[in-house]
């Protein structure tokens, strides 16, 4: 089905992020690799939407800030932070609550009425995530920081409140609304990098410039724009479903790249998962109980 399809690619797009980040992160500052990502996402869509007609354009200017803020800007302080007192196998399992926090601001905030379906396969997925992402070491490190864990489920909250928000960007491109996105983005974080680091400073080679590129282009330009096409067509709640598959294409990537173990853990976790996918589409659901009976 075509939103499985775009909700898998735009896993991927992300899931594989992992890889090139780590192949930077050592010699870059990481908010000068989110303003750079911006920047080089923004030119891309650009020039995209240069071969658009100018009637299919709408403009938001102030959903688009605060789209900016809450998606990109405020996370990336947040997850930043919170990261130094978590594990990153605690940090996403909070981050993953974004289908749960987008469905409670629907219920409280717009009256929307959750079906049982929408309610279990929610349920489904972050349980699965917890099965994935459970740390090995023992369950003292699930406690961690107190500090940490509300800095990550803000961020987990403020990835939901931009989603909503994009929902609510009805008409125009999606490549439109993300290029304007992308640029006030960029133009938050260029000034904190300056402010924080030193980003004319950094000393990388061509790979990692090619890296960086591949970054922006990728996992900030196409990609926003695929998320925003499939919000206007299936709904943020449908869509925050990326956050459950994330972590599922990492494990798989590493499996088949890195020649990673794959635990029982994970493949349970993984099974849970796209059960709650499947969940997620009740008509779906519905004709798979018919074919297995």
């Amino acid at each position: 089905m075509k939103k499985y399809s775009l909700l898998l690619i735009i896993s991927l797009i992300w899931g594989s992020q992992f890889f090139f980040v780590e192949l930077v992160t050592n010699d870059v500052g990481s908010i000068t690799l989110s303003a750079l990502k911006s920047l080089i996402g923004a030119i891309c869509l650009t020039v995209i939407s240069l071969f658009l007609p100018k009637g299919n354009n709408i403009y938001h200017f102030k959903k688009y800030f605060w789209i900016a803020l809450f998606e990109v800007v405020l996370p990336f302080i947040l997850i930043a932070q919170g990261q130094k007192y978590v594990s990153s196998s605690v940090a996403s399992m909070l981050i993953a609550m974004v289908p749960i926090f987008t469905l409670v601001f629907f219920v409280l905030l717009f009256k929307k009425k959750a079906s049982k379906f929408e309610i279990v396969s929610i349920v489904l997925g972050f349980l699965g995530i917890v099965i994935l992402s459970w740390p090995t070491q023992g369950l003292m490190n699930v406690s961690g920081n107190i500090f940490g864990n509300v800095l990550l489920i803000f961020a987990a909250m403020s990835f939901a409140g931009a989603l909503i928000l994009m929902e609510k960007l009805k008409g125009g491109s999606p490549v439109v609304h993300m290029r304007n996105v992308l640029w006030i983005a960029t133009i938050v974080l260029l000034p904190m990098a300056f402010l924080f680091e030193k980003p004319l400073q950094i000393g990388i080679n061509h790979s990692q410039v090619i890296y960086i590129i591949i970054l922006g282009i990728f996992h900030a330009g196409i990609v926003y724009m695929l998320y925003n096409l499939l919000i206007q067509e299936e709904g943020a709640l449908f869509a925050s479903f990326s956050n459950y598959i994330n972590p599922v294409i990492g494990v798989v990537l590493g499996y088949i790249i890195l020649k990673d173990p794959l635990f029982l853990q994970y493949k349970i976790g993984i099974l849970i998962i796209l059960l709650a996918l499947l969940f997620s589409n009740p008509s779906t659901f519905r004709k798979w109980v018919r074919k297995d009976n």
